[in-house]
């Protein structure tokens, strides 16, 4: 029969606690050594911190507010084109290399610890897997075909005519307008509409939606954190109303109901409350289309809205801000565009149709200038490739190697935008240059996993463009680039906080 010793001497609490300090040192040390001389990356060039922990990325990324793009573009300046930045993903500014890297062959996954900033992995966009996305992607790539796109254009334009109703306001008041506001309202009517079974019909608001925006500038941030610590939107959904009544602030509270918002429409599909017979949207899609019953939950569905209505909104809204700064801050550009539209009227066109405003080359040139120029996805796009090694010049990187680059790297590259940092929609249609700007030019990405929203995008761009400049005259208002300027990378870019963006009078 085995025994065991009775006399074994008894651990104290603080015997127990200084084990478990001290294992936690050697796990770190362990960590730090590998992480420098034995990962596969040892050798790249960056910030030894960077390598060894991801607090060197939080501390720029979250603590700061969106500044690691930003402080990333001056490690190429130390380190040179490829950095590593944080322990399992490196860098690359190479435009060159941009499209051999996010061509439509190459079956790349995405990093998971970075697109998984929203609410976990569940929506297409944030999807892992190449095969995982294409499945998910496909139950709503007709919602963005050019047929659906055409049926599309007219709500459309009875949602740009309800923002000309509403600057009708401002120009009999002479109240300024904060038109930046506006814009993103606007876009946010339009892919809520589509894609919701309520929409959230922000022009109709007393403000045009000015709290939805300041929240949602909130939701990025904390999305940010929710990167690094992902418990941190389970929890806050999970909260009961009255305890969050008590604990957050006012901003916090708005967050909360604008999630819930979201969430109540996905739940009502589910359960069939809201069958979409009047109108199909995008979430009715997902849920009547062939994807297994595990992808069509309230939960599920809830993060395709989030994404769908967030990727749709804040950046199309943030190009038309752009847009307009510099038509209202540069006479010539102002000056050809209406003589364009004035001659196209002459003619007969109807400068509220797509076929129409598709044909007119000085405003699809100022169209490629503001993509090019305002970089609306300022995030980097990581990606991996589980089975085969990258190369890239004289570099080897095993399989699941996290590279990531930058679309504004490549549209701020004087190498292929001479003068990237002037304004200039020439460049679009002068021979000499034109070929060499479409080349290195990726506003909505490249590859299987480009933006889905891409065309609409551009028809909302184009249609608000001729319609405002068509029907009022805008005089900018106490407003400088820096009001408009990128200071955060939430994914997308954000103004500093209490800019009052792109503000206009009315005439």
């Amino acid at each position: 029969m085995m025994t065991f010793p009775t006399d074994l001497v008894p651990v104290s609490w603080t015997t127990g606690l200084v084990a478990i300090v001290l294992a936690l040192i050697l796990r770190a040390l362990h960590l730090t050594v590998q992480r420098c001389f034995f990962h596969p990356l040892a050798k790249i060039p960056g910030p030894r911190l960077a390598a060894i922990s991801y607090l060197y990325e939080f501390y720029y990324d979250a603590w700061l507010g969106g500044k690691y793009c930003f402080h990333i573009e001056d490690l190429h300046e130390k380190y040179g084109p490829v950095v590593r930045i944080n322990p399992n993903e490196i860098h690359i500014k190479d435009s060159e290399y941009y499209d051999k890297f996010y061509n439509i062959s190459s079956k790349l996954n995405k990093d998971p610890f970075y697109y998984g900033f929203l609410d976990g992995p569940d929506a297409a966009f944030a999807t892992d897997s190449f095969l995982g996305h294409r499945q998910r992607r496909k139950a709503f790539n007709k919602f963005f075909s050019p047929a659906a796109l055409n049926a599309l254009e007219i709500q459309v334009q009875k949602n740009i005519t309800q923002l000309v109703h509403r600057m009708e306001e401002f120009k009999a008041s002479g109240r300024p307008l904060r038109l930046g506001n506006a814009f993103r309202s606007l876009a946010r009517d339009v892919i809520s509409q589509y894609a919701l079974p309520d929409g959230f019909h922000l022009l109709e608001s007393p403000d045009l939606g000015e709290d939805l925006s300041s929240v949602n500038q909130m939701l990025s941030h904390v999305a940010i954190w929710n990167r690094h610590f992902r418990f941190i939107f389970p929890v806050l959904m999970a909260t009961p109303s009255w305890l969050m009544h008590r604990i957050a602030s006012p901003g916090m509270i708005q967050l909360m109901k604008f999630q819930m918002y979201n969430y109540e429409q996905s739940r009502r599909i589910v359960v069939g409350s809201d069958k979409g017979d009047d109108r199909e949207t995008v979430l009715h899609g997902i849920h009547n289309s062939d994807l297994p019953e595990s992808d069509k939950t309230p939960a599920r569905l809830f993060s395709e809205a989030t994404t769908i209505v967030g990727a749709g909104s804040e950046t199309t809204g943030a190009t038309l801000e752009t847009l307009f700064y510099f038509i209202l801050t540069k006479p010539d550009i102002r000056s050809k565009l209406v003589a364009e539209l004035e001659s196209a009227k002459q003619n007969g066109a109807d400068i509220s149709s797509k076929a129409t405003l598709l044909g007119l080359p000085y405003l699809g040139a100022c169209m490629k200038e503001c993509l090019r120029y305002g970089n609306e996805v300022s995030g980097r796009l990581p990606r991996y490739d589980p089975n085969n090694v990258i190369v890239w010049r004289d570099h080897s990187f095993p399989p699941g190697t996290i590279i990531s680059m930058n679309i504004a790297d490549m549209h701020m590259d004087p190498n292929c935008h001479p003068r990237p940092h002037e304004f200039d929609p020439e460049r679009w249609l002068d021979p000499s240059t034109a070929a060499t700007a479409e080349r290195f030019y990726a506003p909505f990405g490249k590859g299987s996993r480009a933006c889905i929203g891409r065309d609409l995008a551009q028809l909302e761009v184009l249609i608000t463009t001729a319609t405002l400049l068509d029907k009022f005259d805008l005089r900018i208002f106490e407003t400088e680039y820096d009001d408009v300027k990128p200071y955060h990378d939430f994914f997308s870019p954000f103004q500093k906080e209490g800019s009052k963006g792109l503000q206009v009078i009315v005439q």
